[in-house]
């Protein structure tokens, strides 16, 4: 099945089209701000006049105002194209990333940028199901971290430092996919 997967919940824009683990065209650009503007014409070019079977968006925790963007596009694009939109957590594409690097990996503690000075973070074990997110001031015990926000902790291992990638979106399992709705640090 091929789906196309957004994240704009970070500094980075992130499109992807896959169909199961393979990618099939991907754009992952650290831009900061201007995702209403780069968001539509980003999704045309990768796209080339293909169409997807299912949308997959990022619904946060991050960004405020990235993640009404991403989820309002999906939603728009789902409607036009009479397709299901799935909603994912952020925390879940990070920790997709990290078990792709090591699968061999117990959990994770999925750790991202939650704006404004505070980090978000969650223990995500191989079945890539993110509970809901906490604000972290520190790490649980023997948990590896993994993601962009672990240089905020002191002494965090990071195994992946980027942001939410929407390549990843073909690892996650049907269980990890949910509602599109928004989900912010502190709910």
């Amino acid at each position: 099945m091929t789906v196309l997967a957004l994240s704009t919940s970070s500094p980075a824009l992130s499109i992807a089209l896959v169909d199961g683990r393979k990618v099939l065209a991907r754009h992952h650009q650290l831009i900061g701000r201007g995702h209403a503007e780069a968001l539509v014409p980003a999704i045309a070019a990768l796209l080339t006049g293909r169409r997807a079977e299912a949308i997959i968006v990022d619904i946060g925790p991050g960004s405020y105002t990235g993640i009404r963007i991403g989820i309002a596009a999906a939603r728009a694009l789902g409607v036009a194209w009479g397709v299901p939109v799935h909603g994912v957590s952020a925390l879940g594409l990070v920790a997709a990333q990290a078990f792709a690097a090591d699968p061999t990996l117990d959990s994770v503690f999925a750790l991202i940028d939650a704006g404004r000075g505070h980090a978000a973070g969650a223990l995500i074990g191989p079945d890539l199901v993110a509970p809901l997110p906490a604000v972290v001031t520190s790490l649980p015990a023997g948990a590896a971290a993994a993601g962009a926000g672990a240089g905020l902790l002191p002494g965090a291992a990071a195994l992946h430092l980027d942001h939410p990638d929407a390549a990843f979106a073909g690892h996650l399992p049907p269980a990890a996919l949910g509602l599109p709705q928004a989900l912010y640090a502190g709910d």
